[in-house]
């Protein structure tokens, strides 16, 4: 017999595996994922713009930054080159009279500055403009103030009363004063000497010595910064205080010029009333009676007690001329940066030297 036939199995069929990992997921599955990464997207555009604009920022901060730093540079050095400024005037002191002619342009308000100072009157508003910024200068004679070393009792009053000091504290600061200067301990009435708990207290004694600076009134007992600064009165009816620094100086032989003086310090000189010192003061404007012109400044002391009618003892302290002695203010200024710079200066022939010297911090204008 012949074998029967087996019909053959069919073969497997193939399964094509990656179609069946072909699931659609859900619509709401699909639509959470395409949220999550437009989420992270967004906080990946924030954190870029947070750190762009960060470095937008210090960018900016750093730019002002430098061109603050450079307007104030700018600013010192013009405040410095107004001191050189007023030294090269002093060189030329000789070579002016009220004879000569000024040069032309820009040279000629130098030389009229270097005149006045000859004559002990003093230079206020000198400007230049020096690039981007420009400078303003003062050059006044010191011997315009008191020198607070010689002050007589008499002179302290008057100084007192204008600064608007209750006269009953005159005393007190009167004799604390000469106690601070004098070369012993022995106390005067109302003063003080290194054993007094003022001094105690704060830890130092008497100086014992003339005043290096008027600034050094502050160490003294009695002398608060409204006296010496001025600041507001004590009391309710009483006026405030004016401040006497601003009349003061440490430099001079005690005689005031009244060429350069201001009103106020001319009234604190004993013997000089209101209506001397406005003679005083339109007398030295000269014959044209205008300020800042060639003819102004008295010549002699005899000339100002014949104008403002004053005796012959007033004669002992007042001068026309001196300016041994030079307080330079130079002001250098940049955009609205300005920095300040104030010294004194001694003359003497060609020799000029720097006995102070002080620079402001840069301030806005």
């Amino acid at each position: 017999m012949t074998p029967s036939k087996q019909k053959p199995e069919p073969a497997p069929r193939h399964v094509d595996a990656p179609r069946l990992l072909r699931v659609r997921p859900p619509a709401g599955l699909r639509s959470g994922r395409t949220g999550s990464a437009l989420v992270v997207a967004l906080w990946v555009l924030l954190m870029l713009s947070l750190m762009v604009g960060g470095l937008a920022f210090n960018m900016q901060v750093e730019a002002a930054i430098s061109s603050q730093f450079r307007k104030r540079l700018a600013a010192e050095y013009l405040a410095r080159g107004g001191v050189e400024l007023a030294r090269y005037i002093l060189a030329h002191l000789g070579d002016v009279s009220s004879e000569e002619d000024f040069p032309e342009a820009d040279e000629g308000d130098l030389m009229l500055a270097a005149l006045h100072i000859s004559r002990g009157i003093g230079v206020r508003g000198l400007e230049r403009n020096l690039g981007r910024g420009k400078l303003m200068l003062d050059i006044v004679p010191e011997e315009g103030r008191r020198n607070v070393n010689l002050l007589t009792d008499e002179d302290w009053e008057e100084i007192l009363d204008l600064g608007n000091v209750p006269e009953e504290k005159w005393d007190e600061l009167i004799d604390c004063f000469r106690d601070w200067v004098d070369a012993n301990e022995e106390h005067r009435l109302n003063g003080a000497e290194s054993d007094d708990p003022f001094y105690r207290d704060r830890g130092y004694e008497c100086k014992n010595g003339p005043l290096d600076t008027v600034d050094e009134l502050l160490l003294i007992k009695g002398f608060t910064p409204r006296i010496v600064y001025g600041g507001p009165a004590e009391g309710e009816d009483e006026p405030p205080y004016t401040g006497i620094a601003r009349w003061l100086t440490v430099w001079g032989d005690g005689r005031v010029n009244v060429n350069t003086a201001s009103r106020e310090v001319l009234l604190t000189i004993p013997e000089i009333d209101e209506l001397a010192v406005d003679a005083i003061i339109e007398g030295r404007k000269g014959s044209d009676g205008e300020a800042g012109t060639r003819d102004d400044g008295f010549t002699s002391v005899e000339e100002v007690i014949a104008a403002a009618g004053l005796s012959r003892d007033v004669a002992q302290r007042i001068t026309v001329s001196s300016r041994k002695y030079l307080r330079v203010v130079s002001t250098g200024q940049v955009g609205d940066l300005a920095v300040v710079v104030w010294c004194v200066l001694e003359c003497e022939g060609d020799n000029v030297r720097v006995v102070f010297w002080r620079e402001d911090a840069a301030t806005k204008s």
